[in-house]
């Protein structure tokens, strides 16, 4: 089994922190996307400059090192996404928190100590990628059927409503998979779906 096809495998939902980071960012694609894209800026930054800078970097220590240098990237990307709207980037800032957590517990992070700069950022792609196309995805089908609304970065006030319905008194069931526990449901039925996926590649190994 190839590299890519072990972390396709080995769930991204395997911490709870990233368990955290699906349910909290999938709430408004508009956060989704934000999460998304800091996802793919934290992981592959902290990729290209711990790979690069393996030479100089201490034997003693270099997890501590790399998790600081993720705090600094973190913080970077907030900084420039407050610059872009202040307002996403304050309703954004516990998701974007969650993602330096989430990267402990990646392949990423096991592998960029010995791997080249072009393997590093493919792993980093990938992984960031197997988190961050499931929270847009779970948006897609929480906004519109929970707040019967679609959200998008952008405006004044950071967000931009494509489409809304401001009536507030109708009750619908549906309506719970705006909540947490509409949110712990659909993520029972897709780890039980990547589990059956997973027993039927593996021959009935989990």
């Amino acid at each position: 089994m190839n590299f890519k096809t072990q972390m396709l495998f080995d769930s991204p939902l395997a911490t709870l922190s990233c368990s955290g980071l699906l349910l909290i960012a999938s709430g408004r694609l508009a956060f989704a996307i934000a999460a998304a894209a800091g996802l793919v800026w934290v992981y592959v930054l902290t990729a290209i400059t711990v790979s690069s800078a393996k030479p100089i970097l201490p034997e003693t220590g270099k997890s501590i090192v790399i998790v600081f240098l993720m705090g600094f990237i973190t913080g970077v990307y907030l900084f420039l996404l407050w610059l872009v709207s202040p307002f996403l980037s304050l309703g954004s800032l516990y998701i974007t928190l969650l993602i330096p957590c989430c990267f402990i517990g990646s392949n990423t992070f096991k592998e960029i100590g010995t791997a080249s700069v072009v393997d590093a950022v493919s792993y980093a792609v990938w992984d960031a990628l197997m988190i961050g196309i499931p929270i847009i995805g779970l948006s897609l089908m929480r906004e519109p059927l929970g707040f019967k609304s679609l959200s998008f970065p952008g405006g004044g006030q950071g967000i931009v409503e494509l489409f809304g319905d401001s009536r507030e008194n109708d009750f619908l069931p549906i309506r719970i998979l705006a909540s947490a526990s509409g949110a712990f449901l659909l993520l029972g039925y897709i780890t039980a779906l990547f589990i059956g996926m997973k027993r039927q590649y593996t021959g009935g190994k989990v």
